[in-house]
């Protein structure tokens, strides 16, 4: 019983030891007040801003992550932004074994008649941009010196020479509507539905490769010094861009040049496909003109501070200032949050032209490299939204849509001094994304830019 007193009188005295030392009013008040934090929030931080061109951006790598997902034929008049014309360059290769990747060269019959010869561009459904309902027309060019899929491309990557047109063709583009084909590859005629455009190419072209010498079907480099590739051309104005499929993964490898072919002998028929695969080089090439554009005036620093023009593809984006940001020198960055709202701008037919789903910042290195913020870099892919943001969000009372983006760990080291005092802001994925934002600028008069900083003040 005494233990059990003892052991209670203990724990009493425990708790009254916490408690005293826990409230500040009790011990040593006098000695911590030159301690206490200082929470503190701001959203007046000064910010310029303005609209700039994008002058190139990779279209290309040889590494599979780093390729585009989707490929834009078109030559699209925007009623803001100007003119932007998009061109692929494309290989067509060899088939290969699924699992040990070693080349399955053709074997024609001795005695093989040619009954078509047609590329196959799978559609990019959900990428389509613009104004579909009307008529598109691209050539198809046969290129005359080849390109190496080792290399880095870029938007503004020459497209090789061409011997001339192999095709041209026209078309509504029906994305959303599967079209039926027969499959020969089997033996077996067989009906396979998917979206796609079929582009008849000379039979005679078939032909040529049928008379090839077996020593052009050993290796991809001696198949693409007879093809060295295909350019897919515009040669139609339109309100919009076309989207294909060229991404092997993505189409499950059913782009490329379809040679169908039967045996002369037996009558049997049968299809080989020169395929766009994992081995493929493929790039864009995008040329951009704004001349005359409504977009004109506001390009360049001090132009247009009221408005920004983001675009993606080879379009614009907005560079953003904060000239007094290290004036806020030794303060703790809890929290900070740029917003920016986007624009009803007058003409600019949102309800044909979707704007950017998803804006990201970057830095810019001293030798002209953007580099993504680390706010974005270290976040996992499927808490981007969550933590970074940068999607398009209602506006609260209905007001307009906003981007919000946290911008904390960047910010402390603009005010540390560890950075230049300007973010870039632009298109996530640019190359797979034409869409583009008409935003608010630091000096709207309604919405104009603003940076929420809750911090603490030691």
């Amino acid at each position: 019983m005494n233990r059990i007193l003892e052991g209670l009188f203990f724990a009493v005295c425990c708790v009254m030891f916490v408690v005293a030392c826990t409230d500040p009013t009790l011990v040593g008040e006098e000695l911590l007040e030159g301690d206490k934090v200082q929470p503190g929030f701001t959203d007046t931080v000064s910010i310029t801003a303005y609209t700039n061109s994008v002058d190139s951006f990779r279209t290309y790598s040889s590494s599979l992550t780093s390729q585009l997902e989707k490929y834009f034929v078109g030559d699209f008049v925007d009623p803001i932004f100007g003119t932007t014309k998009a061109s692929t360059v494309i290989q067509a290769r060899m088939q290969r074994n699924a699992t040990f990747f070693t080349l399955e060269p053709p074997s024609f019959p001795d005695n093989t008649l040619i009954d078509s010869v047609i590329l196959v561009l799978p559609y990019d459904a959900d990428n389509f941009y613009g104004d579909l309902n009307q008529i598109y027309s691209l050539e198809v060019l046969e290129l005359t010196e080849g390109f190496a899929r080792e290399d880095t491309y870029y938007s503004n990557s020459p497209v090789p020479a061409t011997a001339g047109t192999l095709a041209s063709h026209s078309f509504r583009p029906s994305p959303n509507d599967s079209t039926e084909t027969i499959n020969y590859a089997f033996s077996v005629a067989d009906t396979v539905r998917f979206s796609h455009v079929r582009i008849p190419l000379p039979t005679s072209l078939g032909e040529e490769i049928v008379q090839l010498d077996s020593t052009f079907f050993q290796s991809d480099s001696a198949f693409l010094s007879f093809l060295p590739g295909l350019v897919l051309s515009p040669t139609s104005q339109n309100a919009g861009f076309v989207s294909f499929n060229l991404a092997p993964i993505l189409n499950e490898n059913r782009g490329g040049i379809y040679v169908y072919y039967r045996d002369e002998a037996t009558d049997i028929k049968n299809q080989y496909q020169f395929g766009f695969n994992e081995f493929s080089g493929r790039y864009v090439n995008f040329e951009t003109e704004v001349a005359g554009s409504v977009v004109e005036p506001y390009i360049g620093e001090g132009k247009g501070d009221s408005l920004l023009f983001v675009q993606g593809c080879l379009g614009t984006e907005a560079r953003i200032q904060f000239p007094y940001i290290t004036e806020m020198k030794g303060l703790i960055v809890n929290e900070a949050i740029l917003e920016i709202a986007l624009v009803d701008f007058p003409g600019a037919f949102a309800d044909i032209y979707d704007p950017i789903e998803q804006l990201i910042l970057s830095r810019e290195t001293a030798d002209g490299e953007a580099i993504l913020i680390d706010d974005f870099v270290l976040t996992p892919t499927e808490l981007i939204s969550f933590s970074f943001g940068g999607d398009l969000e209602d506006g609260p009372n209905g007001e307009a849509g906003l981007y919000s983006m946290n911008i904390s760990t960047h910010l402390q080291r603009m005010i540390d001094g560890d950075e230049v005092n300007e973010l870039i802001l632009s298109v996530f994925r640019r190359g797979d994304n034409p869409n583009r934002s008409i935003l608010a600028g630091a000096d709207h008069p309604t919405f104009p830019i603003k940076l929420k900083v809750t911090f603490t003040k030691p």
